[in-house]
């Protein structure tokens, strides 16, 4: 193999890698501000005193118990700790192919490392992964295939 191929290899390996880092931070954010949300929704509907002020006690029992349930239910703490294991597995992969002598052997050890990620990752939502490949594109100076996210 020539080292032009092997260093365009690693340049598509580098950029995969990079995107997947980008995305696993915004789904990681996501997951954060629905559980900063609901969390704040539960203290305002929990508290008795403004339940009492506002006089509508039985409908924010039921608010309470529907969103303490989504919570418990849909995870998003759970979810939002997922997505910040798999951005930091990425991003150590990222730095070892960005300061590592370049080799076959290295790429073949990057390449498993990366497969290996992904076999945990949940599934991806598509227009998020191309909204996040056209950022690394714009970033990256490739601009040629901007993907739509339609």
């Amino acid at each position: 193999m020539t080292d032009k191929n092997l260093e365009d290899k690693i340049d598509n390996l580098d950029y995969s890698v990079e995107k997947s880092i980008r995305y696993h931070q915004r789904r990681r954010n996501f997951f954060d501000w629905v559980n900063r949300l609901s969390m704040f929704a539960l203290i305002i509907c929990g508290s008795a005193t403004f339940a009492k002020y506002l006089g509508f006690v039985e409908y924010y029992a039921a608010a309470i118990t529907i969103i303490a349930a989504f919570n418990l239910v849909w995870a998003p703490s759970h979810k939002s700790r997922d997505h910040e294991i798999l951005f930091k597995r990425f991003s150590n992969l990222a730095v070892q192919i960005r300061t590592t002598q370049a080799s076959e052997k290295a790429y073949g050890e990057w390449l498993k490392e990366r497969i290996n990620i992904e076999t945990e990752e949940p599934p991806i939502y598509n227009a998020l992964e191309a909204d996040c490949d056209n950022e690394v594109r714009r970033a990256w100076g490739r601009d040629e295939k901007i993907i739509s996210r339609s």
